[in-house]
Parts: C-alpha cells; sequence; structure tokens
C-alpha cells in the first residue's frame, strides 16, 4: 500500500513515544496483575495506522486512541471487576465502552464485537515529575480467555483480509453466541447447579463430598492443601484399593487422635496419618492387598521414616506396592 511520506513521517514519531509507553504499561500491568491473568500489547502497524486516518474518525491523527493498545485477559466474567480494580491504580480512565456494563448497542440477535474497552492515561506519580507519557492515551481491552480464544480463531475472518463472506461471517458469530452461553453458564454455575435437573449425584461425588467435610471437621487449615478434592480422591482411591469403608478411614484416625497421634501429629499429612491409622486397625486388609500381585495403586512413603520400615518388614509385600522417597541427608550444594 502507497502510503504518503507525511504519514510516514508521523507514524514514526508517534512510534517512538508510544514504544516507551509500551514498556512502562508493561512493566506496571505485569507487576500488578494476578498470575492466572495473561497480559499482552501491540503498536498499530503503519499500513494500519494509514487506514485508519483514511476512516475520517480521527479527528487529531496525532492522538489516536488505540495507536498503542493493550489487553487484560481474565479466567471469566466474575473477573472483570478485579481487572478494571488494577487497571485504574494504574491509569486514569478518560472513556469506558460500553459506558453502562447494563446497557448495550446490540440486539438480541446479534453477537457482534463488544468487549469491555478502557481508554486511558497513565496515572501521575505523587513522587516522581510528570513525563510527556502521562498525556498519551491508550485502549485497556479486558477479555475472558473464551473471548480472547474467539478473537484469535476468526477476527481476521470478519473483520479483516482480502475478501469477505457471509457464511464464513456467520459462522464466526454462531460460535461467539455459543462461546457467550458457555459465559453465562460459568458466571451462574452455583444457580445452575442447583436446578431439579441437576440435583443429582453419583457415588464417586458423594464419596468426595463426605471426605472432605471429614477433613476440614479434623484438621485445621494450616494442616490441609488447598486442592483439598485431589486429596480427597487419593484417599478415595486407598479405600477402593484395600477394601476398606470411608468409615473405617474415619474411625482409625479418631482412635489414634484419641491417643495424641493421629490428626494429633502436626508433622504429617492426613494421607500420612491415614495410612498409619490403617496400618494400627485395619492391618489384616492391608497386608492382603500389599501380597497381591495385580492392582495398580502405589504406597507412597518417606524413605527415612521409622513407620517406613513397618510395611517393609510385613511379609510377603511386594515392593512394586511401594514409592519411597528418600530425604535429603543435606542443604548444601555439593554434598
Amino acid at each position: 500500500m502507497k502510503i504518503s511520506n507525511f504519514i510516514r513521517s508521523l507514524y514514526q514519531e508517534l512510534k517512538e513515544k508510544n514504544k516507551l509507553l509500551e514498556e512502562r504499561v508493561k512493566y506496571e500491568f505485569e507487576a500488578r496483575k494476578q498470575n492466572q491473568w495473561f497480559f499482552f500489547s501491540r503498536i498499530k502497524e503503519e499500513e494500519s495506522f494509514a487506514l485508519k486516518l483514511e476512516t475520517g474518525r480521527v479527528d487529531n491523527p496525532g492522538e489516536m486512541e488505540d495507536f498503542f493498545a493493550c489487553t487484560l485477559v481474565v479466567e471469566n466474567r466474575l473477573a472483570i471487576a478485579a481487572a478494571v480494580s488494577v487497571i485504574e491504580e494504574i491509569c486514569d480512565v478518560v472513556e469506558r465502552r460500553p459506558s453502562n456494563d447494563d446497557k448495550t448497542h446490540k440486539s438480541p440477535h446479534e453477537f457482534s464485537f463488544d468487549d469491555l474497552r478502557l481508554y486511558v492515561k497513565l496515572k501521575r506519580s505523587d513522587q516522581l515529575p510528570s513525563t510527556p507519557l502521562n498525556e498519551l492515551v491508550f485502549e485497556v481491552q479486558v477479555k475472558t480467555f473464551l473471548q480472547h480464544a474467539w478473537g484469535i480463531a476468526t477476527h481476521d475472518l470478519v473483520y479483516k483480509g482480502q475478501s469477505v463472506n457471509w457464511g464464513r461471517a456467520r459462522v464466526a458469530f454462531q460460535i461467539k453466541a455459543m462461546l457467550e452461553h458457555a459465559e453465562i453458564s460459568i458466571e451462574s454455575v452455583d444457580s445452575i447447579a442447583g436446578s431439579s435437573l441437576l440435583k443429582q449425584t453419583d457415588e464417586k461425588f458423594r464419596d468426595v463430598t463426605i471426605i472432605i467435610g471429614w477433613l476440614v471437621a479434623t484438621w485445621d487449615d494450616e494442616g490441609l492443601p488447598s486442592d483439598m478434592v485431589r486429596l480427597a480422591q487419593n484417599i478415595l482411591a486407598l479405600t477402593k484399593a484395600i477394601g476398606i469403608t470411608i468409615e473405617e478411614v474415619i474411625d482409625s484416625v479418631k482412635k489414634d487422635t484419641d491417643q495424641g497421634e493421629g490428626a494429633a501429629l502436626r508433622d504429617l499429612t492426613p494421607y500420612s496419618v491415614i495410612i498409619r491409622g490403617l496400618y494400627n486397625y485395619h492391618q489384616p486388609k492391608l497386608v492382603q492387598f500389599l501380597k497381591k500381585e495385580r492392582g495398580k495403586f502405589k504406597f507412597f512413603l518417606s524413605e527415612n521414616s521409622d513407620f517406613s520400615e513397618k510395611f517393609k518388614a510385613i511379609q510377603g509385600a511386594r515392593p512394586e506396592k511401594f514409592i519411597f522417597i528418600k530425604r535429603p541427608t543435606s542443604n548444601r550444594v555439593g554434598d
């Protein structure tokens, strides 16, 4: 595409300033965003800049509001408010589109682009002098991962390229409609799960729920992992492998705890406490399992613990039923 020298010169001037802005904005956002969020940015290409000017919608070519633009991608719509709060810590908001979360320009049958866009300036620092960067307006889009995925997969099919195709655009927006339905389901998952159709459970979910309830009632927060579901699933797999009930696990831990051990042992994980309880009160079933040739389940034990020696001493126990981890003898590199 042929571009006039004046526009090329203006573009290069704006590009140099906005490259500095991009570095500053990236630093601020990466420092404040949540770990699971994704930040990326871009500076408009020269050809895109020229085409935008030709739309006639840019009053001042030197102040194009999306010459530099960035995007903050969050897990779902419930996280958008938190993302906006982070943006407002870093920037002063000049304009918001759409201006109100409760209003839209779209008809119910339309699924056109309407992601949240904030037009902002970097906040001035009380400790540092103002710079020209504080005068530059730039665009920040806030998207969910589903919105972002749709944009990557279909944006060029709908908005840009060498040709237009009604059918291709139709399919792209049908996909957007399906993703919007998925967003609604994620945002309203608790209320949807309470519907009469979904007021069901299977045996595994019921058992995992029982185990989690017992863990919370038996250990304090410090003694429990953040991933309670995984721990409960591990315990459930243990009961299935050995052939004991959840109630028997709970009872054995209670007996140990009543004697000052069990859940009272602060240096052991709940899983290790359970294994000790099974050894103490359900040893016949435990031994029977350890002698079996078949079965993929394995016990995870510390090589250096005195309790692991009791397992090794079980007559006829198959070594492939154990995974032993050795404690390091020293933290010094080279020892």
